[in-house]
Parts: structure tokens; sequence; C-alpha cells
């Protein structure tokens, strides 16, 4: 069915994800590729679904649905002639010498200046679709967005957004129990009939961290961009993520927070910009907190970042995915995200952000809150640019920097020890694969020193990764359930790790990626016969299954 109403492309998309809540659907791959049907064509502008036809439409005697029958061609020609625009400003800047940075500024500037980023008056059909969504009771389901699995994703601490649910009490290590229902038969007494007790238990499962059912939506929206190319830095903008804190924390709150950073902006200069600032903050403080997942979303720049800035995501914001995300510069890094505007912000993966350097990432400190970060696949980093930060980050200071994955930066047996120098006592999770340079023996000597603590380990194609390595952290770190060693082909078998592991009373399951590692089938099965608590995988799957938070 062809529609000609950018409005009807998003009422389907929330109805299909409604549809899917209600009968439990998700699994079905048709629905999948509903999903990203409904995206739309190239033309289709969530900013008009969300926020209504431009300014200068609606004062045409536009609808604040947008359903004029017009309405695409003229979202098309408003988006082709902002692009024609900016695409001659950018080339008299070049011709006239100016940096990107200035060029990153003067965007903010003209997004600043930008009349259509008004929320409407009344909220399009799309917004009260979404918003339903919300506010329905039907319980929480695995999430299972229009992505498709990709052997290329798997990382002990990727998918970064999901988390176990139920949520565990106490936090555990264990893998995910996935049972089913159970029926029994007894017989009490030979007169009697037979007796059927069906026996339920929780299944766990991973579902988007802070998560309800308008935010796996809006999550799945983007996800379907993503998967179907056709992603651009302008089809998600100020109205697109102003519907998602709508969506994490209700729009009575959200109206409330904007109106708040509103009247922090418009008050007088008598009062200090630290004070208006610590208000804010304190205001923001009883939010609920909301993860969002940018992941490979390659068109990201300064024009998504801004808009982000603009709708006031980072009053909610906890968790936050841009891995892959190669618009992502130091200027747009320190000037957007670390400028105060994320001021809630614990968990942030940049991985594969390949144009930052140790510049950008040295304004992380003043993400206070932070207290997990990945960095790995930054090639324009050095280990001594991330030890310079983790030693200068206020979390660090208050032992609340407790994960930090950072392959393929070429780590050393010195730089290794420096972290964990930093972060002993309080370190849970490490990655630092891909390195050369890293020796068996400093494995063996620097690690044991975060034994209390650390329960997730990635060394994935490190050469100095070997046997007698594998044994000496399999008997030194008792707290270990998940380790990558991917790639370390002369780790050749599990079995003298597991024996290690069994003479310590405290030693619980151990998950294990070892695709493209020595160890072979045969290996594995005589390990699994011999011992219990190991889950261990030789392919390219386990997308998700190293995740314990």
């Amino acid at each position: 069915v062809q529609f000609t109403d950018n409005q009807k492309y998003f009422q389907l998309f929330v109805l299909l994800s409604t549809q899917a809540a209600k009968q439990r659907m998700r699994e079905i791959p048709s629905l999948r590729i509903l999903a990203l049907r409904a995206v739309g064509p190239a033309g289709c502008n969530p900013e008009i679904a969300f926020g209504g036809p431009p300014r200068d439409q609606r004062s045409n005697g536009l609808d604040s649905s947008g359903s004029n029958d017009d309405n695409d061609n003229n979202c098309d020609n408003s988006i082709s002639k902002q692009k024609s625009s900016s695409l001659k400003i950018r080339m008299k800047r070049s011709a006239s010498g100016i940096s990107s940075s200035t060029i990153g500024d003067n965007s903010k500037d003209n997004m600043n200046n930008n009349k259509s980023s008004l929320p409407p008056k009344e909220p399009t059909m799309t917004s009260r679709l979404l918003r339903s969504l919300r506010d329905s009771t039907l319980p929480q389901q695995p999430f299972d967005g229009p992505s498709r699995p990709n052997a290329n994703d798997v990382d002990i601490a990727h998918p970064w957004i999901m988390a176990v649910y139920p949520p565990r009490e106490p936090p555990s290590n264990a893998p995910l129990m996935i049972t089913t229902n159970a029926t029994t038969t007894t017989i009490e007494d030979e007169n009697d009939d037979d007796t059927n007790h069906e026996t339920t238990t929780t299944t766990e499962f991973l579902a988007i961290e802070h998560s309800n059912r308008a935010v796996e939506c809006i999550q799945e929206l983007i996800e379907a961009f993503v998967e179907s190319g056709r992603a651009g830095d302008s089809r998600m903008g100020v109205h697109f993520f102003r519907e998602w804190v709508s969506a994490a924390i209700g729009h009575d709150a959200a109206t409330a927070a904007i109106t708040a950073k509103k009247d922090g902006k418009d008050r007088q200069r008598s009062s200090s910009k630290k004070r208006q600032k610590k208000k804010r903050s304190m205001t923001n403080e009883s939010l609920p907190l909301g993860s969002l997942s940018l992941h490979n979303f390659a068109a990201g720049s300064i024009l998504t970042f801004g808009a982000m800035e603009r709708a006031n995501v980072g009053c909610c914001l906890g968790t936050l995915d841009v891995s892959g995300v190669h618009g992502l510069t130091d200027d747009i890094l320190t000037d957007v995200i670390c400028n105060g505007s994320f001021p809630r912000l614990r968990r942030l993966s940049v991985k594969n952000c390949r144009k930052l350097t140790g510049k950008g990432i040295a304004s992380l400190s003043k993400l206070t809150k932070l207290t997990a970060l990945d960095l790995g696949g930054c090639f324009n980093i050095h280990p001594n640019d991330v030890v310079s930060l983790v030693q200068s980050h206020p979390s660090t200071k208050k032992g609340r920097f407790t994960e930090l994955y950072a392959s393929g930066l070429g780590w050393t047996d010195v730089a290794l020890e420096e972290i964990v120098d930093l972060t002993e006592g309080n370190l849970r999770g490490l990655g630092v694969g891909f390195s050369p340079y890293i020796s068996g023996p400093g494995l063996s000597l620097i690690l044991p020193r975060l034994a209390s603590t650390l329960d997730r380990l990635a060394v994935p194609f490190c050469p100095g990764m070997d046997d007698a390595a594998a044994v000496a952290l399999g008997s030194t770190l008792p707290n270990l359930a998940v380790l990558d060693i991917r790639g370390c082909n002369k780790v050749s078998s599990l079995s003298r790790i597991m024996d290690q592991r069994s003479e310590g009373a405290t030693a619980g399951h151990l998950f294990v990626l070892a695709r493209y590692s020595g160890i072979s089938n045969n290996s594995l099965e005589e390990t699994m016969r011999l011992y219990d608590g190991l889950t261990c995988i030789l392919d390219g799957g386990g997308v998700g299954e190293g995740i314990r938070r």
C-alpha cells in the first residue's frame, strides 16, 4: 500500500509496534519487514510526523496533523532546499578556508535560530499514538528490533543499552535463566483422580534498560532507519528527540523539564551560570533515566547531536550508544555531549568512532557521573590518553568507575598496569583486546590484582594470551563470569581453567567467547563432559549473551 502522507507512515509504524506488543508477535520476521517498510520513502520526514508541517505551511491553513495531500511534496521540496543551501554554504566556507569547527559552531547557531523546532500547539496523531503506547500496562517483553544479528557485533558489553529483565536482586553474574512452564502429575490416592500442578518460573531476557513500550517503538524506528539505509542527519531532529523524552519520562514531565531549561536560560545574568546549572541538575534528578542507541548511525552529525541538546534529551539520558557514528568528532564530543547538556550520563559507548582523538576524550572528565565507557576501535586514541582520562575523572576518585572497554588501542603491559593501579578494587569489566604488545606473563601478574571485583574480561586477538596465561587467570580471578578469548589461537583447551576454578568454592558459571581460538569442538566436548557451569561459543553467535547488568 502506498501512502501520500508523511503522517500515515509513522502512524502505521506505531500501530504495528502496538499490535506487536499486544499480541506478543515480535519474533515474527514478516512483522519486522513491515516495520522496515513503514519507515517510508526517502522523503518521509519524522519531524513532520511528530512536529506537524513547517511553520510557513501552518500559516497557509494546514492543520497540526500534516495530513494535506501535498504535504510530502512540500516536505521533499523543503528538505531539498535545506540540503542545497547547506551544501552551498559549506562550499563557500571550504573555498574561504574556514575550519570544520567553525562550520559546526555556525551550524549550531543556525539550528538555534530555526523557528520550525518549536513544538506544535496540538500533538500530532503519531504523538498521541506513541503516548498511549507509553501508558499501556502490557508486560515487558524481550526487545527484538529490525536490525539483523551480525557476528561483528559480538561483544561482552554490547548491545550497550540492553540489560537483564527482570532486574536481579541482588545483582548476579549467572547466565540468563530461560525456563518454560512445567506441568507435573501427582497421584495422592488410588480412588482420586490425577492432579496436575503447573509450575511457572520467571523467564529472564534482554530488554532496553529503563524502557517502556513507547521507548522501544522509537528505538525500533531508529534501527529501521539504519537497517534500511535511509538514515540521514536531517531525518531525526528536535521533534523526534523531543518525542523520545516524552516517551522516556512522560509528556507532562518532559514539558516541565523543557520549561525549566528555558527559564534557566532566560534568567537575569546576575545569578551565576554555575548556580543555574546546579539548580537545573537538582530538578532533573527526580526524573527517570532512559537509554538511547544510535548504533551504526553513520550519517550522524552536528545536526543530530545539536537536535538532541535542544530537545533536552540530557535531562533523562542515562545510557547512550553512539558506536559506529562516524560523524562524531572531538568538537561535537566537547561542545555538545560534554558541555553540561548531558549531566546524568552514566554509561557511554563511542566504540568505532574513529575521528575521536585524545583531545576529545579528555573532555569526558566533565561527565561526572560516568561509570562505564567503551572506546574500542578508536585507533586515533593512545592508551596514555585513556590512562590520563581515568586518572583525572571524578568517578575514579569516588570509586564509581567500574567498566572500561578499550580494545584496539595498542595496549602494553605498562599501560595496563597503570589502569589497574587506578581502578583496583572497583573495576568490574575490562577490555584490552587486539593488543599485540601485551604479554602472557603481564596478564598473569597484573590482572590478579583485580581479583576482588573483576567479573568480565575481554582479551580477543591478543597473541600473548596462551594456555599458561588462561590457567593463571582461571585460578586467580574467582569472580570471572565472562571471558572473551576470540582469536587467541594459543589457547587450546578450557579443561585446565575449569579445573582451577573447580577448586575454588566461590567460582560460578563461566561464559566464554572463543571463535577463531585454538579450542576445537572435540576439546570443548571433552571439557563439557568433565565440568559443569561452562558455556562456550565457537561460532559467530553470542550477541548479547555476555551481558550481566
